[in-house]
């Protein structure tokens, strides 16, 4: 069994190296835009083989879609109108609606797996790829109802080599939940790490000097690659704005209480979010 990556970055990458970890199919075959990306993806054992993408759709029993979401959502039309009434592809877009909606009316709609296997980190390329990243994380599977069962027992079981706990959502509901604890904290920490670079912009000996790790943590996600993650805000736009707006409003309590002495009204706040301690 040939298994196609289409995008062999961190995610794809990780994927490959993942299911061949588990000696999952027979030969991996991939492609991408980005020829260092390729190269590197050979030299690092994740692909066999790079290939062009009709070769790959043509030869693959499972196609897995790895690139950014705006361009899952333009080439996914197409792959299905190529591929056999037995490959199975699946994607691991971000955002799941715009996605699902391109094909909603595909009269191969059914071979096609809407997934989202959370477990990024800052870095990208395939040299930050490792078998190993997706180990006891999550994967959302969208919509599921609309694709064929054979198509949804090959994901379900590619995930569950790799030791992934699996959620089924729609991909309404998806979007929605993911705006708040995975696209909002991304916006978080681009604006703090902007905010800080504007306001010490000529000091950056002092800068380096009283960075502690707090800062660090909170801006890790700030080192993320804007080509994956601008498409994703963009998909995502109307729940990632809702989001933000509750933030701001958040921020404003925080900037009133200290304006007008109001510490009991911090501490109170600060005690209510620690009951984040639960999920984290």
């Amino acid at each position: 069994m040939n298994i196609g990556i289409i995008g062999l970055g961190l995610i794809g990458g990780s994927i490959s190296l993942g299911l061949k970890k588990y000696n999952f199919g027979d030969r991996y075959i991939g492609t991408d835009l980005n020829e260092k990306n390729a190269v590197h993806a050979i030299k690092l054992g994740i692909v066999d083989e790079i290939i062009p993408l009709k070769d790959l759709i043509r030869l693959s029993s499972v196609i897995i879609l790895s690139i950014p979401v705006d361009h899952i959502k333009k080439i996914l039309p197409s792959i299905l109108n190529k591929v056999s009434e037995n490959t199975v592809i699946l994607d691991t877009g971000s955002t799941k609606y715009d996605i699902c909606h391109s094909v909603y009316s595909h009269p191969k709609r059914s071979r096609f797996v809407a997934t989202h296997p959370i477990a990024g980190i800052e870095n990208s390329g395939p040299n930050s790829a490792h078998s190993d990243l997706f180990y006891k994380k999550n994967c959302v599977f969208c919509d599921s109802e609309l694709s064929a069962k054979d198509a949804i027992s090959m994901a379900e079981k590619i995930y569950s080599i790799m030791k992934m706990r699996k959620i089924y959502l729609t991909s309404k509901e998806h979007d929605f939940y993911i705006s708040y604890v995975s696209h909002l904290p991304h916006i978080l920490s681009f604006s703090l790490a902007k905010t800080t670079l504007e306001k010490f912009e000529n000091e950056e000996d002092i800068l380096n000097k009283i960075i502690g790790s707090g800062f660090i943590s909170a801006t890790r996600l700030a080192k993320s690659n804007p080509k994956t993650w601008l498409p994703i805000f963009i998909s995502n736009k109307k729940n990632l704005i809702e989001a933000i707006d509750i933030h701001i409003d958040n921020l404003e309590k925080i900037r009133f209480y200290l304006k007008n002495k109001k510490y009991h009204e911090i501490n109170h706040y600060m005690k209510e979010s620690n009951k984040i301690k639960k999920y984290v």
